[in-house]
Formats: structure tokens, sequence, C-alpha cells
């Protein structure tokens, strides 16, 4: 009877101790998959917020570009402040939408370009609009052709700005001799092949480079056309005198 009592309770011993094995186990690989579910929700978490940030940087800079397409230079433009006005609200749409490191850069070109609009502003307020400079710059403006598919067209151009840089506005010279020489450029540029060059469009070219005050670039320009082709004696005198008048 004894024996039995002493197995018993050895036997109780043994179960209590095995089912505090089972409730530790039971614990640790509760632990161990709490800990597995938390890491996977961080890393989803980092992978979500890196996502999120790759498509906002994204979207800013697609952003940025479309609003920089509309970005203009007043070249030609009839009222260039409000060009320039324009431009200012764009650089601030570009803020607002754009990507956050380029926000001080894009602030800094609004603000120029509404110093810009108001400098001009303060000049047409002080020049008269009837002035005889400006009548003649409007009225030979309306002559270019903006639409030119070949050498003659540009070489027509290219004069009319000449003429203005003549007799236009003094403050404009500058800008009207640029476009003079831009579109001077092209025709060459446009022109297939050299040798179909005809008398017409070397007399344009000359009388541009005349009222430019551009002597030795029109004998420059006489020299290279005499070697391409060969105008005739008679034609060359000509431009030289035109050149030397």
């Amino acid at each position: 009877m004894k024996n039995k009592i002493v197995y018993e309770n050895r036997y109780s011993r043994r179960k209590k101790v095995l089912m505090w094995f089972v409730f530790i186990g039971i614990f640790v690989c509760g632990m161990m998959a709490g800990a597995f579910m938390w890491q996977n929700k961080n890393i989803r978490a980092a992978n979500s917020d890196v996502n999120n940030k790759n498509e906002t940087v994204d979207s800013c800079v697609l952003l940025r570009d479309i609003l920089l397409e509309r970005i203009s230079d007043d070249n030609g433009s009839w009222n260039p402040v409000e060009v320039h006005e324009n431009n200012a609200k764009i650089y601030d749409r570009i803020v607002a939408v754009g990507c956050e490191q380029d926000a001080a850069l894009y602030k800094e070109k609004a603000a120029l370009e509404r110093r810009i609009a108001e400098n001009l502003r303060i000049v047409d307020e002080n020049v008269d609009d009837e002035s005889p400079c400006m009548v003649i710059e409007k009225t030979l403006l309306r002559r270019v052709n903006p639409n030119c598919s070949n050498s003659w067209c540009y070489l027509d151009n290219a004069e009319i700005y000449s003429k203005m840089a003549e007799d236009g506005c003094p403050g404009n010279k500058d800008i009207n001799k640029r476009k003079a020489l831009d579109e001077l450029q092209i025709a060459e540029g446009v022109r297939v092949n050299d040798e179909d060059i005809e008398q017409g469009e070397i007399r344009s070219a000359i009388n541009t480079y005349k009222k430019l005050q551009m002597q030795n670039e029109a004998k420059k320009y006489l020299n290279k056309v005499e070697k391409m082709i060969n105008p005739g004696i008679d034609f060359i005198l000509e431009l030289q005198k035109i050149i030397e008048e």
C-alpha cells in the first residue's frame, strides 16, 4: 500500500512537470509567432512607405516638367508683361504641386518673372505708343512670316528684322539684329543644295548684312557665294557696290 502511494505521488509530480513544459512551450511558440507577425507588419509598412514616397517623387517630377513646357519668352509678343506674369503663375504652381526640393528655386524664378513684368510695365507707361519707331516696328513685324518652309521666306524675314534694327526703336536694336541673323542662318540651313541659290536670295542676304552695318560679313558671304556658283561679273559688281555704299 505504501509503495502504491509513493508511485502515485511520483506520477503526479511527473505529470505536473510535463504540463509545465507544455505550457512553457505553448507560451514560447506564441511569443515567436507574435514577433514574426509584428516583424512582417513592419516590413510591409516600410515597403509601403518607400513605394508611396517613390510615387510621390515621380508625380511631382512629372507635374513639374509638364508645367515647365508652358513657360514662354516674350520674343515677338505684343504683350510681354502678360507673358512674364503668366510665367510667374506657372512657377507658383510648380512650387505648390512640384517636388519639395525644387520649391526654393521656383519661388525665386516666380519673383524674378514678376520683377521683369513690373519693370516692363513701367517702361511701357513712359513710352509714347505713337512714337515713330514703335509704329515702324509694329508695322514691319506684321510682315514677318512665322510659318516659313523655304529659304526665300527666311531671307525675307531676315531683311524685315534688319530693317527694324535699322529704323526701329534704339532699345530694340540688338534683339532685332539677333533675330535677323538667326533667320539668315536658318535660310542657309534649310537650303538642301547650296548651288541652287538664286540671285534674288543672294541680294536679299547682302541687303540684310548692309542694314545691320556688317559690311565685313557681307563681303565674306559674297566670297562664299562666288566659290559655290558663278553668278556673273556684273552681278558681283552690283553686290560690291551695295556693300560699299
